[in-house]
């Protein structure tokens, strides 16, 4: 192997790591989230809560970090 394809793979490598840490920090709050709404569930039901929005906004974040994982 040359040193460019070295380097080119370590540029790979950063940025997947870059990318799982991403993952992992939407995947705890994913879960914090649940967590939440489980334990008061009453609380989607008022006024002005955007849990369920936020939570799918969340969801929608890790499917494309998946997605540009694969890429």
């Amino acid at each position: 192997m040359s040193s460019p394809d070295i380097a080119g793979i370590l540029d790979q490598s950063k940025e997947l790591d870059r990318l799982r840490k991403d993952q992992e920090e939407i995947l705890l709050e994913i879960n914090k989230m649940h967590k939440k709404l489980q334990s008061t569930p009453e609380v989607v039901e008022k006024p002005g809560d955007n849990s369920l929005s936020r939570l799918k906004m969340l969801y929608i974040q890790a499917k494309d970090l998946s997605e540009s994982e694969c890429l």
